[in-house]
């Protein structure tokens, strides 16, 4: 019997046959899809690879409104009392970043509440400063301690110390989705796509999306970008890069295979779920690092913007178009 259940929403972008081999708990958010004045609705709960696959096809259409909502503290009670109610009393729940959606709030709030009825219900919420499959490295992290008789306490501990440990590498692919999402205006997008123009993006320590860099001429520079600013870090024994795509397969084999090169390591390649997928602009590489001492946390330098002004304050909604995601999870020394 272990001493802790693990359990996690669907920010994490783990898969169907992971998760049921893991023995986790999940939640899924509910995504909302409008087209011609109809609403219909789906959950986060795709079984095969076709099904990420077709519903990144689907963002393709302008005619569609796409969002999520988060779960609020009454769908969590629900989620959280059937927990219960099979016997679970210790429990670490991850949750999106605070700065993209405050789940973790509701998580609380409704935690509180089942322990009303069930006076030794332990939930610890885990806010991962992250979302997608970044968040759910964390979640396997806690998953393996949970096998090796780790008490709650040591996991909350290792993932809450890990997660301040990452960097983000996010290449924005398809301008023609900020603007559709009202984050920059229809000047600013057809003239960064005339020039090729990728938006990186990257995790400060808050956990909030930020701008860092602005590249011309197209996917090249862009990884160009990303491999000469992690180059300087060296890979430690257990380093597990993983590539995500939103559709663009080959592109993602393309930063994979040149992650090989450099370092030596085969990284995995995912695609991304919905539930981030319908949020994000995630369409080009981002690559994540992090410290392995120290409580400082890796931070690129901001360069000199370019005169295209782009908005900074990246938030959801946004939509989501053919691209990749590249990531690695505390598994860089800094030497």
């Amino acid at each position: 019997m272990t001493n802790f259940f693990v359990s996690t929403d669907s920010t994490c972008d783990l898969y169907a046959n992971e998760i049921e081999k893991m023995g986790i708990g999940y939640l899924p958010l509910t995504i909302t899809i409008e087209e011609n004045g109809e609403t219909r609705f789906m959950q986060d709960k795709f079984q095969t690879y076709d099904e990420y696959v077709n519903f990144f096809e689907m963002l393709k259409n302008p005619a569609l409104n796409i969002f999520t909502s988060k779960n609020n503290t009454e769908i969590h009670r629900e989620y959280f009392e059937k927990l219960a109610e099979a016997g679970h009393r210790n429990i670490i729940h991850f949750t999106i970043s605070y700065q993209l959606a405050n789940t973790r709030d509701n998580a609380v709030q409704a935690a509180e509440m089942v322990k009303e009825k069930y006076p030794d219900f332990n939930l610890v919420p885990i806010e991962s400063h992250t979302t997608t499959v970044c968040q759910g490295m964390l979640v396997k992290m806690a998953v393996k301690l949970r096998d090796e008789g780790k008490t709650l306490q040591e996991a909350v501990d290792f993932v809450e110390d890990k997660k301040h440990k990452i960097q983000h590498f996010v290449v924005v692919d398809d301008l023609y989705h900020l603007k559709r999402g009202g984050r920059i205006g229809g000047t600013a997008a057809a003239i960064g796509t005339l020039i090729k123009l990728k938006i990186m993006l990257d995790f400060d320590r808050e956990g909030k999306l930020r701008v860092i860099q602005k590249i011309s001429g197209g996917k090249k520079r862009a990884l160009k970008y990303i491999l000469s600013n992690i180059k300087k870090y060296t890979f430690a024994e257990d380093a597990y890069p993983t590539v995500v795509h939103t559709g663009d397969l080959d592109g993602a084999k393309i930063f994979a295979e040149e992650i090989k090169k450099q370092y030596g390591i085969e990284p995995e390649i995912r695609i991304m779920g919905p539930t981030i997928g319908c949020h994000d602009s995630h369409n080009g590489p981002h690559y994540r690092l992090s410290r392995r001492s120290g409580s400082r946390s890796l931070h690129i330098r901001q360069q000199r913007a370019s005169p295209l002004k782009i908005k900074t304050d990246i938030k959801p909604p946004l939509r989501s178009a053919k691209g990749v995601f590249i990531c690695s999870c505390y598994s860089i020394d800094i030497r």
